[in-house]
């Protein structure tokens, strides 16, 4: 749902603000989401970790004392960053080469704050497995960031404002959309009690909790090889918004038609890039507590055997979602009633970067489960070789190629992060169990439903105009797919039931005929 609305607000951008006025927005908006990745990224899987911890050992006193701690260092942190981006907001727009910019930094600067106080209370709800607040407080964002947004830019843009300052207004829904998540997640605190998740014996012999600066300390550690790690894969969303502009300027493009084809690039093909990760980031999250309980129990078959199976629903679904964004990129674009021009500008470019959809899941995954068996540091390594390659392929291919060479850049980058972090999980936490099933099958199963959907397309192209051609080609996918990763077992009966509404859903499928006896 969140990345849903969020999508509205990306085809709000290119129908009401523009390619140029989007291409604004979305430099300020980099900015901020990497200030926010520093500031927000490692600090709540710390929480979540050290809370899960506590809870195994029944010491509520100092999970207490963990997110007073935590809330604390997030007020600090929060407040620096929105300073220093109101501060140097001038600075910051030249350096990306977009000086138009800075009023649209400069509101959305107090989102930082915000969104830190909104990450304590996250990780600290994580820590209780409590996966809701997260999700509501987030849609809230999405919804605030899309309403306000838009009605803020329809209204600058019927004053006649210039493209920067209607953007500027755009950025503002972000501030308040963040604003009342904020607000719902400190009013979910009020109410929440923490003894209902203890047991009552392990209440009464709680011992005194540890000093503030050991715990602060165990913050520390855990979270500052998780942020680095996070920052240098978002320092490559910010690599795109320095050297893809100034790249395309050097090459001789008008500054006009670089700010129109940066705008297509980050408002169409990121977004759409990164709309599969509204199922796959989740998954991730959520294992932490999990993973971390079971190893604080000793229950290393279980963590085992969790981290098997989220990486295999992981692939499940990144694998056809790269496939058919590949293969249907024009359709997709055009479905989600972006303008013709900028879809006709950029579905070449969205099928060059699907395939980092599957490097984005194996990344999300095997991060989850270095960070969980205390190795937080080789995921730094990992996205320090990766934004290593995104810098040196994006100075040779987009002088080369064009904007062509910004997405197959951020390929490379990430296939480079997720091939070592296979070869780090794999040396420090344990061998990947059936690598067919986990790789092997999702890949056949992808191949298959989506070569058989595009004959599918070709056949109805002919005489149905192509937005429809690919709706209908889109629902065999789904189909032929679903069929497939049952009959080949790359999903059982067992595991679909584990889902919610699962027993309804078998139900269907069996009706369909979608299961066989055997199964």
């Amino acid at each position: 749902l969140v990345k849903s609305v969020g999508l509205i607000l990306k085809i709000v951008l290119n129908t009401v603000v523009g390619s140029a006025g989007a291409g604004y927005y979305s430099s300020a908006y980099e900015i901020y989401a990497f200030l926010y990745v520093i500031a927000t990224s490692g600090l709540p899987v710390a929480i979540s970790i050290s809370i899960s911890k506590r809870r195994a050992q029944g010491r509520l006193r100092e999970a207490k004392k963990i997110f007073n701690i935590a809330l604390l260092m997030f007020l600090v942190i929060g407040t620096v960053f929105a300073t220093l981006m109101i501060v140097f907001s001038s600075q910051i727009a030249e350096f990306i080469s977009a000086p138009e910019t800075a009023v649209c930094i400069v509101a959305i600067a107090p989102t930082i704050l915000f969104i830190c106080l909104s990450s304590s209370l996250r990780g600290y709800f994580q820590g209780y497995q409590l996966m809701s607040p997260t999700g509501i407080s987030q849609l809230l964002e999405a919804l605030g960031k899309a309403g306000i947004g838009f009605l803020f830019a329809f209204w600058a843009k019927k004053q006649g404002y210039a493209p920067h300052i209607v953007a500027a207004y755009t950025v503002l829904g972000v501030t308040f959309g963040v604003f009342i998540g904020m607000v719902f997640l400190f009013v979910r605190k009020i109410f929440f009690k923490e003894r209902n998740f203890y047991e009552r014996e392990a209440l009464e012999g709680q011992p005194p909790p540890e000093k503030t600066s050991k715990i602060f300390g165990e913050l520390v550690k855990i979270a500052i090889p998780i942020t680095l790690s996070s920052c240098v894969l978002s320092l490559t969303v910010i690599i795109d918004t320095l050297m893809v502009q100034t790249r395309l300027l050097a090459s001789g493009l008008s500054e006009d038609l670089v700010r129109i084809f940066y705008g297509d690039y980050t408002t169409l093909v990121i977004s759409v890039i990164n709309l599969p990760t509204i199922f796959i980031y989740p998954i991730s999250n959520a294992l932490v507590p999990y993973i971390t309980s079971a190893v604080s129990k000793n229950n290393y078959e279980s963590a085992k055997n969790m981290r098997a199976l989220t990486l295999r629903v992981i692939n499940i679904i990144s694998v056809p979602c790269a496939l058919t964004l590949g293969v249907f990129s024009r359709g997709i674009l055009g479905l989600m009633m972006f303008t013709e021009g900028s879809v006709n500008r950029a579905a070449s470019w969205l099928s060059l970067g699907a395939s980092a959809v599957i490097f984005l899941g194996i990344i999300s995954a095997t991060n989850a489960f270095l960070n969980t068996s205390g190795k937080q540091r080789y995921p730094l390594i990992s996205m320090i070789a990766g934004a290593a390659v995104k810098i040196i392929s994006n100075y040779f291919l987009v002088g080369t190629i064009g904007i062509m060479g910004a997405p197959l850049s951020t390929v490379l980058c990430y296939l480079t992060a997720a091939v070592l972090n296979i070869f780090f999980t794999v040396k420090h936490v344990g061998a990947l169990p059936n690598v067919k099933k986990i790789f092997g099958l999702p890949l056949f199963c992808g191949v298959t439903s989506v070569g058989l959907s595009a004959l599918v397309y070709l056949l109805l192209d002919k005489v149905l105009p192509y937005k429809i051609a690919t709706f209908f080609a889109l629902l065999c996918i789904v189909f032929i797919y679903l069929f497939m990763i049952i009959r080949t077992k790359t999903v059982t009966e067992s595991e679909l039931i584990m889902l919610p509404h699962g027993k309804k859903m078998v139900k269907i499928l069996k009706k369909l005929h979608f299961f066989t006896k055997k199964c």
